[in-house]
């Protein structure tokens, strides 16, 4: 069976449509290259939460479901299929994500490009009636910005209601009262999420702007100041070429090289003669100890830094209105990468539909170092996905998803969601964006 017909195979699995003509994904691409001109700087949102590419990245998942079957997502109201047999050789649910690659090169462009999402966070909480798992530090964030400079922009965050993480949750949660508060340990200090909702929030709105990007990395690994619309439009399209750009191993990560040359400069300097001022010295240079070993310990791990390269992608896609050719290329790239895998279809907290990628499994380690209760000690591992609507190539978003239970986690199964970082929707339109009245759960 050749390349074609292994794609064929899996659009009739995915009931998609065949890939568009040549012509079709030239004239999408040309109407964006056509509404996209002009720029200006913006500024950085007081308000955004960038994430890392560290061993605690935002998302978790369900378990991953097997092989063929798991890419059986057929449209609604089709009725059950047979599960496809794939061929030797194919990976069907890579091929998944390569179908749905086609298709996001044939998104719609407009005049303003708006991306609205959520971002989670799960809790153990611990009563005597059992043990349940809550979403705190649980946000939606909306931002919108014009083609042209001019058009204008904005960025809105409100804070959503903590909730019960499962329909299981949901019950031991009402077991225990169903408390509308929950004082959990966070970041090393307690903290109480509740169920209340802020209103929208806009953080500088500026009618002036629009027309550039944050999200793309300078040589230094810090944001480069933004893309222009040129910018955007000058992206080659080829994932060889992408991959080379947007996602470098582990081993250039400039970061981690500022790292070892901070740790160095201290080690050579003098040692303080205060007691206090010693104290804090060598406490600085034991935290960048630290911060090394927990590399190395990564690197092991994930040689290829998979974790981070998917994380990297899924941060370009939400945060860039890339064209829809350099999309598709992005995704064909990421789906390449050494230690990435397909693992099928999945099903997203919001109940959507998707397939996905995974990152290695990675290892976490928490101590009582910073005054960590006891209760969340101890060593868990997990791996990073990222999720995709299989009919139209969207980004649905990111979580962490547990594989191995330890630590806070240990009376969760695998597949536990740690955390997520969904996009509720994104896209160009042709009217002003507004941020939506009604909660996503």
């Amino acid at each position: 069976m050749n390349g074609i017909d292994e794609m064929d195979g899996v659009r009739r699995v995915l009931a998609e449509p065949p890939e568009p003509a040549p012509e079709a994904a030239a004239k999408a691409f040309a109407l964006l290259e056509r509404e996209m001109s002009g720029g200006r700087a913006r500024t950085p949102r007081a308000g955004r939460r960038r994430r890392s590419g560290g061993p605690l990245g935002l998302g978790a998942g369900l378990v991953a479901v097997g092989a063929a079957a798991a890419v059986a997502v057929v449209a609604a109201g089709q009725g059950a299929q047979e599960p496809p047999k794939a061929p030797p050789g194919v990976d069907l649910n890579r091929q998944a994500v390569l179908a749905a690659a086609a298709k996001a090169a044939l998104m719609p462009v407009g005049k303003y490009w708006y991306t609205d999402q959520i971002q989670g966070q799960s809790y153990i909480m611990r009563p005597k009636t059992g043990e349940y798992a809550i979403v705190g530090a649980h946000s939606e964030t909306f931002e919108w910005s014009g083609v042209k400079s001019g058009m204008g922009e904005a960025f809105y965050g409100r804070d959503i209601p903590a909730r019960p993480l499962t329909p299981k949750d949901a019950a031991l949660w009402r077991k225990a009262g169903a408390p509308s508060a929950f004082r959990v340990w966070s970041n090393d200090h307690y903290y109480t999420y509740d169920r209340h909702t802020s209103a929208w929030e806009a953080d500088r709105p500026d009618a002036k702007g629009g027309g550039r990007w944050l999200g793309d990395r300078d040589s230094g690994g810090g944001e480069s100041g933004g893309m222009t619309v040129e910018d955007l439009q000058n992206l080659p399209t080829d994932p060889a070429s992408l991959a080379a750009r947007f996602l470098k191993g582990s081993s250039s990560d400039p970061k981690l090289e500022r790292i070892r040359k901070t740790l160095a400069q201290m080690q050579r300097q003098p040692v303080p003669a205060d007691p206090g001022k010693r104290a804090e010295h060598a406490a600085a240079i034991k935290s960048l100890q630290d911060m090394l070993k927990k590399v190395d310990e990564g690197r092991r791990e994930d040689p290829h830094g998979s974790r981070d390269k998917l994380m990297r992608a899924e941060d370009l896609m939400m945060d860039l209105p890339l064209p829809p050719a350099v999309r598709a290329g992005l995704m064909r790239a990421l789906a390449a990468q050494p230690g990435v895998r397909a693992i099928g279809a999945v099903t997203d907290e919001l109940g959507r539909k998707g397939i996905a990628l995974a990152a290695a499994d990675t290892t976490v380690h928490v101590t009582g170092e910073y005054g960590t209760p006891a209760a969340e000690q101890g060593t868990y591992t997990s791996h990073e996905e990222i999720m995709f609507d299989p009919a139209t190539g969207q980004l649905l978003g990111s979580r962490d998803v547990l594989t191995r239970p330890g630590g806070a986690y240990r009376s969760q199964p695998p597949g536990f969601v740690i955390n997520y970082w969904l996009v509720r929707s994104s896209g160009w339109t042709d009217a002003k964006p507004e941020p939506p009245a009604k909660q996503p759960f």
